[in-house]
């Protein structure tokens, strides 16, 4: 299953930023997004202005996106459980004596 052709598939071409938390099923967050784009870490040319708002151009974007992922890594190794350790008997302790006679 390749994710970047099912976002290209079901995303617009142009959309507005702040829709891309619903658009990707929050896989995508768009404060993360501004952040990065303050930062410069994603190309300008990914977005555009219309007034106050900022557009994201989809294919642009998804090409960055794309160089962003990598793969999961494996599920944990679960060992078996082991069964509960028995408890030392506390030497320190002496035990009572009966009385002798």
């Amino acid at each position: 299953m390749d994710i970047i052709a099912e976002l290209r598939a079901v995303l617009p071409p142009v959309f507005l930023g702040s829709k891309i938390n619903e658009l990707t099923g929050h896989a995508i967050a768009w404060g993360t997004v501004q952040n990065k784009r303050s930062r410069r870490e994603i190309p300008e040319e990914c977005f555009v202005r219309s007034g106050s708002r900022v557009l994201v151009l989809r294919d642009e974007f998804l090409t960055w996106w794309e160089t962003t992922l990598r793969p999961s890594r494996r599920a944990p190794v679960i060992l078996a459980r082991q069964p509960p350790r028995r408890r030392r008997r506390d030497r320190s302790a002496k035990p009572a004596r009966a009385p002798t006679g």
